[in-house]
């Protein structure tokens, strides 16, 4: 910004002190002949042409000075301006410092809660894994007894007596599991080196001729492996019959065992880590029970190219992408007590210990979000009469997401639809209008209830027949799915014969990144 300047009136001065002397000297005729200046140039006209000439000095010394006052003042205003300007900005500035200084000191509230959290969390795993090292330091002696007798036991038992030793038995070699996991320093890593001492084995085995194979076979049975930890949680389930498949159904599980072949390793490793995701969605199913009756928890086994594939859905809440990686950590909980405070009321160790299984595993742990969503339906009702019925039914979902039915040319909603027939029903059948999907019952029977029978997992819908003294009510009602499923991929024994397993092709060697994260899971433990 340029200054303004405020200059002196030297014209002005300058010109009166030259007409001042113009004027004394015309007053005076002695200077005029002292200094023989011409007398006619003193004349009125001339003095009056003076006088004019210091009035027009003066005249010019004053607008000049009014201009230059004017930008002065203006630069005074834009001084004042910009003081102002600088005040405000200080002020904004200081508000901000302030602003950001409580952010900080909540950060650093927040940081140091959650530095605590996992201290806290830390210590705890440190002491029971010190505990369990000493238990099981202390425990060698006992724990040989103890095996050694119940083989004895076993040995002279009879027929009613072995079923029972021998689950005592697979006991305390769970028991053995769990103390060798809880004393690694990295559990990923440990099963890992398990898993290529079991592979060497399997490999001498499949190019042995000797049919009897080594005293601890390498591999274990995946389903055996899962119902293992299913009896834990099942009474009195189903006998196991080989080469087929096994189901199961009560009011707490669905479950369809479809094989899903040998895994090289230990088979407790593959029970520890179902029966945790099992616990988790128990734990959800228990609380939505009220929501959803017909909600279970869904489990199934089978082959998927080569890998052994298990997915346990639960009715747990949604979990954002940002927070998938984020339940794996050692202590992060997602369950909350139920008094509704927000506590936890898990230790953050079940999904920490399925997610290293899986990596021992060199496999993987996904994570799928199960959402409600609309849908048509279209009900065709057969009576006995021969008459038939047709109702369309739309499900649409509210601002919560649950469904809810809204019947034809109406904006409101209810929970379900209800009809009402003179006669015996003979016949029903229900189509999906996503799915293209039609099921159908002839001569349904008395106060039954259908489910989805497309989707026995997670049933999206229901269907209550109930015989009233003159009539039959029919009931649809739309179930609340929304849950999540954890689906846990490990490669099969047989997969891992395939050359092409532990090699990479040449596209990846060529693609740093591809290369990097074939390392992801080892970088993590060199660092």
């Amino acid at each position: 910004m340029k200054s303004a300047k405020l200059n002196f009136p030297w014209l002005s001065v300058i010109v009166g002190i030259l007409t001042a002397a113009y004027l004394y000297t015309a007053a005076s005729r002695e200077t005029m002949d002292f200094y023989r200046l011409p007398a006619e140039f003193f004349d009125s006209p001339y003095r009056f042409l003076a006088l004019l000439i210091l009035a027009a000095a003066i005249f010019f010394d004053s607008y000049r000075f009014h201009r230059r006052r004017q930008a002065f003042d203006r630069q005074v205003q834009q001084y004042r301006q910009r003081i102002d300007e600088l005040l405000q900005s200080k002020n904004k500035l200081q508000h901000k410092a302030r602003k950001y200084s409580d952010h900080a000191d909540k950060l650093k509230l927040f940081i140091s809660e959650r530095l605590l959290e996992h201290i806290e969390y830390d210590e705890k795993f440190l002491h029971f894994r010190n505990l369990a090292a000493e238990v099981r330091h202390n425990g060698v002696i006992c724990y040989d007894k103890v095996t050694a007798s119940l083989r004895q036991a076993l040995d002279d038992a009879g027929a009613g007596d072995a079923e029972r030793y021998r689950e005592a038995l697979d006991s305390m070699a769970y028991l053995w599991v769990l103390l060798d996991l809880s004393t690694t320093d990295n559990i990923a890593m440990y099963i890992a080196n398990k898993l290529y001492e079991c592979e060497e084995q399997y490999y001498q085995q499949q190019l042995s001729d000797d049919a009897q194979g080594p005293p601890c076979p390498p591999t274990f049975d995946a389903r055996d492996a899962v119902l293992k930890a299913l009896r834990g949680f099942v009474e009195r389930p189903p006998p196991v019959e080989e080469g087929t498949p096994w189901r199961f159904d009560d009011a707490r599980f669905h479950v369809e065992l479809d094989g899903g072949g040998e895994l090289l390793g230990e088979r407790n490793h593959l029970v520890l880590l179902t029966e945790n995701l099992i616990n988790n969605a128990l734990f959800y199913a228990d609380r939505k029970r009220a929501r959803n009756p017909h909600a279970r928890v869904a489990i199934r086994l089978d082959d998927d190219h080569g890998r052994v594939r298990l997915a346990i859905y639960n009715r747990g809440p949604e979990i954002p992408a940002e927070e998938r990686s984020k339940i794996f950590q050692l202590g992060h909980s997602t369950k909350r007590a139920r008094d509704g405070k927000g506590e936890h009321s898990g230790k953050g160790l079940g999904l920490y210990f399925v997610n290293e299984i899986a990596k021992g595993y060199e496999g993987e742990v996904r994570v799928d979000n199960i959402r409600n969503r609309e849908d048509t339906y279209v009900l065709r009702v057969e009576l006995a009469g021969g008459e038939k019925l047709t109702e369309i039914i739309h499900v649409v979902l509210d601002d919560n997401g649950l469904p809810r039915c809204r019947p034809p040319q109406r904006e409101d909603t209810t929970p379900g639809m209800e009809y009402r027939f003179g006669e015996p029903v003979a016949g029903i059948e229900i189509t999906s209008q996503t799915s293209r999907q039609t099921w159908s019952v002839q001569a349904p029977g008395a106060d039954v209830t259908y489910l989805d029978p497309h989707q026995p997992e997670h049933p999206r819908w229901s269907l209550q027949l109930t015989p009233l003294k003159t009539r039959q009510k029919l009931v649809f009602k739309p179930l609340d799915i929304g849950g999540v499923r954890f689906t846990v991929s490990l490669p099969s024994a047989r997969s891992r014969l395939d050359p092409e397993y532990h090699d990479m092709d040449d596209d990846a060697l060529d693609d740093d990144g591809r290369l990097d994260r074939q390392f992801e899971d080892v970088s993590q433990y060199t660092r």
